[in-house]
């Protein structure tokens, strides 16, 4: 496994852009491999647990948020932010609004919302996303 150590590097690399990231994404992956010792194709074993932990680590590192970075938010401004939102989700057109109540703001899971909604979880998924950066760019504008 270590004959791929670069290919695997080269793969959290392309994920991360960290070094220290990338290393400690690739090792473990290779320990997650090696307590495996029955995987029929331990590579591409390897490969997915590499992407995977990369992944991981990017998305560990984007909720990270440092305390300078905080916005401390009265109860007026608050209910301001409020108003906004619900004037820009009112824009959005009826299918992203609901779809956006129903997951967002009722909890339900995308499985409970396309059955609601007779709708494939895929359109869901591509409904949520869709009106989620169409509200974050109303936003950014107004605020």
């Amino acid at each position: 496994m270590t004959d791929h150590y670069l290919d695997l590097f080269s793969v959290a690399m392309g994920i991360l852009r960290d070094e220290s990231d990338a290393r400690d994404a690739v090792q473990e992956a290779l320990i997650q491999t090696m307590s495996k010792p029955l995987v029929k194709q331990p590579f591409n074993y390897c490969l997915r647990a590499v992407r995977n932990e990369s992944l991981d680590l990017l998305k560990r590192r984007q909720r990270l948020v440092s305390f300078e970075d905080v916005l401390l938010v009265t109860d007026v401004e608050e209910e301001r932010l409020k108003k906004i939102l619900a004037e820009k989700k009112a824009e959005l057109s009826d299918l992203a609004r609901a779809v956006v109540e129903l997951h967002d703001e009722d909890g339900y899971t995308l499985h409970d919302v396309a059955g609601m909604m007779r709708i494939s979880v895929s359109s869901v998924k591509r409904l949520l996303a869709g009106a989620r950066c169409e509200l974050r760019k109303k936003l950014e504008k107004e605020i």
